[in-house]
């Protein structure tokens, strides 16, 4: 490479530096990175933390047996999905606003019944407005107009009572607040401005205030029902990984053990059992039955039947005689023969003098075939 051709490079690449350092700068930039911490799990911390510094306590309530102690002069914030709350524990909120409290309630969304707004005669309808476009809102009494983003569609009715306070055309409101005996009842189609998110935007701050001090009170506050402990719901934020590994692992378990589909195989041919293995197998089968003495009757009626068959004159011999003629038969003692003729008559043998039996009968058997046993 020549010279100039190295100066021109080197005269291009500090050309470009200039132009980058002077054309481009570093500004910051705001990146959302969600809640963390305690307001991850207690969406309206930022306002009970508003409401402390305002010189108004609060705390909440994460229970629904603490609904039935709430005591006089405060105000309750309930926001939606409180499907929990039966018609009783309801017809006990009323009755605690009626005797002086402040319910500042969620409406529930489009589709889903809200027993409690119903028994304090306030209606939901479809239609109104629906952007996060902010809106001019009239506070009465102050020369103040408040700047507030609206987040939900739809609107709510007070069915021809008075609202004390409204936010949106009559018949369209989204905020409103009706007397309710001693009480004050303010039901709001989206908290959502007065969530941890957007309640330092615009000027929802300040609109919690005044809803919270429309009636006075001692202390603010928030019931939020925790949803029930899920193990799954607990794995699946925290242990995703080991999950996927386990389902892995599990998949190849079952392709492992699964069966494997080729070739049917015939069956090997049935074994063909002897003779000599049925007898064995009757014999065990009367042994454990405790028969013993069946087997014995017949060993010993089937030595005689032979013995009858070679001699007929045997069947009507005198039992003294039988007894001599399978002496000299088959070599028995005398012992041996009239325990053999006398077997049928006796009761349960016992295990040598079954062998001695079945012995003798064997003999017999050995002696017509032409041996002496």
């Amino acid at each position: 490479m020549s010279r100039k051709l190295r100066y021109g490079l080197g005269a291009l690449l500090v050309l470009g530096i200039v132009w980058f350092l002077s054309g481009f700068e570093r500004v910051p930039v705001t990146v959302q990175v969600g809640m963390s911490g305690e307001a991850r799990l207690r969406p309206f911390l930022a306002a009970e933390r508003f409401a402390e510094r305002m010189g108004l306590p609060a705390r909440e309530l994460r229970a629904l047996p603490e609904l039935d102690r709430l005591g006089q002069g405060g105000v309750l914030v309930m926001p939606r999905q409180r499907q929990s709350i039966e018609s009783l524990r309801a017809a006990q909120l009323a009755a605690w606003v009626a005797n002086g409290g402040h319910l500042i309630v969620e409406a529930e969304y489009q589709g889903t019944r809200d027993p409690l707004l119903d028994l304090l005669h306030i209606a939901r309808a479809a239609g109104g407005e629906s952007s996060n476009k902010p809106r001019v809102v009239e506070v009465p009494g102050s020369a103040r107009k408040l700047t507030v983003a609206t987040f939900s569609r739809g609107r709510l009715d007070a069915q021809g009572q008075a609202p004390r306070f409204r936010v949106g055309a009559p018949g369209a409101e989204q905020i409103l607040s009706i007397a309710h005996g001693k009480g004050l009842v303010t039901a709001v189609l989206d908290l959502q401005f007065a969530r941890n998110r957007h309640v330092g935007e615009h000027d929802h701050a300040e609109l919690l205030w005044h809803l919270l001090t429309l009636q006075p009170a001692q202390e603010l506050l928030v019931f939020h029902h925790p949803r029930r402990l899920s193990l799954w719901g607990f794995l699946v934020e925290h242990a995703w990984g080991a999950l996927v590994a386990a389902a892995a692992l599990l998949a190849l378990w079952l392709w492992r053990i699964a069966p494997r589909y080729g070739t049917v195989q015939p069956d090997p041919p049935l074994a063909r059992r002897r003779l000599l293995d049925h007898l064995r197998a009757s014999g065990r089968y009367f042994w454990s039955r405790g028969l013993r003495a069946r087997l014995a009757a017949a060993a010993r009626d089937a030595a005689l039947r032979r013995v009858a068959r070679a001699y007929p004159d045997f069947a009507v011999a005198t039992p003294a005689e039988q007894c001599t003629r399978l002496i000299a038969l088959a070599g028995l003692s005398r012992a041996d023969a009239e325990h053999l003729l006398d077997a049928a008559a006796r009761h349960e043998p016992r295990g040598a003098e079954f062998i001695r039996l079945v012995h003798s009968a064997q003999r017999v058997h050995l002696a017509l075939e032409g041996g002496r046993g």
